[in-house]
C-alpha cells in the first residue's frame, strides 16, 4: 500500500533541521556517485505550464520526481516516491511544504560550507512564503544575531519580520536593501523581481550571498557586475543553471562571469572541489534535494504510527 500525506501532513511531520541534515546528505551523495539528479523540464499548454523534475538517490534506494503545475488559479504540487528495489510507489505527497523548506535547506547547506563563520546578521531580501524557511536553515547552521529584512511592500516585510520574531528569531523591518544590509555579512534573496537590484557596491561587504528567487532565464536579482565580483560561484545543479537561472544567463552574456569556473555544491559538500574568496550560491531548486526530503518525511511517518491515508496503486 502507498503512503499518501497531504499538505498539512507534511507540515506536522517536517523539521527544517532534520530537512538541513537530509539536503546536505544528499549533495555529499551526490558528488561521491551515489546519486543522480534530473533537471527540470517544462510543457506548456495556453496559460500553463507543467513542470516535472526527478532524482535517484542509490544510497537510500530510493527515486522520486515532482510535479507541479502552474496556471492563473496558482500552482500545485505533488511528490511520488519509489522503492528502487522492486518498484513500489511508497508515497504520494504534496509538495508544496517540501519545496520552500528544501530551498531554504539548501541555502543553509551552502552557507555551512561556503561562508566560514559560526555567527553572523542576515540581510534577508522577499518576505514572501519562502522568507521564514530561508531563514530558519540559516539559524540551523549559524548562530544568527540578527535578520534584517526588506520588500518592496512596507506592509509584507513588516509582517515578516514579525512571523520570524514569532518563530523566535531576532528580526527588523528595513525600508530600503541598502539599510537590511548594514552590518550584513550573510544575505539571502527570495524575490519574485524581474530586473536586477543588487549591486556590486551594495553587496562589496558581504563575506556570502545565496540567491534563491528565480529559475527563469529573464529573471535575475544580481546586476552581471555583482555577479563577477565574487570570487567563486556555486550553484545547485550546473545543466540546471545553464537553462534556467537568469542571473548567471545575463552575467555570461555580459561577460562578467564564465560557466566554466562555476562549481557544483555536491563537489564542495564531497569535499571534492575547494573555494576560495567571497562565495555566491544561486539555487533554483532541484529534484535531488525534494527526494531526499520525502524519503525521510516517509520513514518519519511509518515510525509515528500515526492513522495515514493509503492507497493501493497495483
Amino acid at each position: 500500500m502507498t503512503l499518501v500525506l497531504s499538505e498539512r501532513d507534511v507540515l506536522s511531520l517536517i523539521d527544517m533541521g532534520e530537512v538541513v541534515s537530509s539536503v546536505e546528505e544528499a549533495f555529499r551523495r551526490e558528488g561521491l556517485g551515489e546519486a543522480t539528479n534530473s533537471m527540470r523540464t517544462r510543457s506548456r499548454g495556453g496559460s500553463s505550464v507543467l513542470n516535472v523534475m526527478h532524482a535517484n538517490l542509490a544510497y537510500l534506494k530510493r527515486g522520486g520526481l515532482k510535479a507541479y503545475m502552474s496556471s492563473r488559479a496558482g500552482t500545485k504540487f505533488v511528490l511520488v516516491l519509489f522503492d528502487n528495489s522492486d518498484s513500489t510507489p511508497l508515497a504520494v505527497m504534496g509538495a508544496d511544504t517540501i519545496g520552500r523548506f528544501r530551498t531554504g535547506a539548501a541555502s543553509g547547506v551552502a552557507t555551512k560550507y561556503l561562508y566560514g563563520a559560526s555567527s553572523g546578521t542576515l540581510a534577508l531580501f522577499g518576505s514572501g512564503k519562502q522568507a521564514l524557511t530561508q531563514a530558519l536553515a540559516m539559524a540551523s547552521v549559524m548562530s544568527l544575531e540578527d535578520v534584517r529584512v526588506w520588500s518592496p511592500t512596507a506592509a509584507h516585510r513588516e509582517s515578516c519580520a514579525r512571523l520570524l520574531r514569532e518563530n523566535g528569531l531576532k528580526a527588523h523591518s528595513l525600508d530600503s536593501p541598502l539599510a537590511a544590509l548594514e552590518g550584513a555579512q550573510v544575505a539571502c534573496a527570495i524575490t519574485s523581481s524581474k530586473e536586477p537590484f543588487l549591486t556590486e557596491s551594495m553587496l562589496h561587504g558581504l563575506s556570502h550571498v545565496n540567491i534563491c528567487g528565480s529559475n527563469a532565464q529573464s529573471h535575475a536579482e544580481l546586476t552581471p557586475a555583482a555577479v563577477g565580483a565574487f570570487d567563486t560561484v556555486v550553484v545547485d545543479d550546473l545543466a540546471q543553471a545553464r537553462v534556467e537561472y537568469g542571473d548567471l544567463i545575463l552575467a555570461e552574456s555580459s561577460g562578467r562571469f564564465a560557466w566554466e569556473s562555476a562549481v557544483d555544491l555536491a563537489s564542495v559538500v564531497a569535499g571534492r572541489t575547494s573555494h576560495h574568496g567571497r562565495a555566491l550560491f544561486k539555487s533554483g531548486g532541484i529534484a535531488l534535494e525534494d527526494v531526499a526530503v520525502a524519503s525521510a518525511l516517509y520513514d518519519k511517518a511509518m515510525k509515528s504510527g500515526e492513522g495515514y491515508s493509503r492507497a493501493d496503486f497495483r
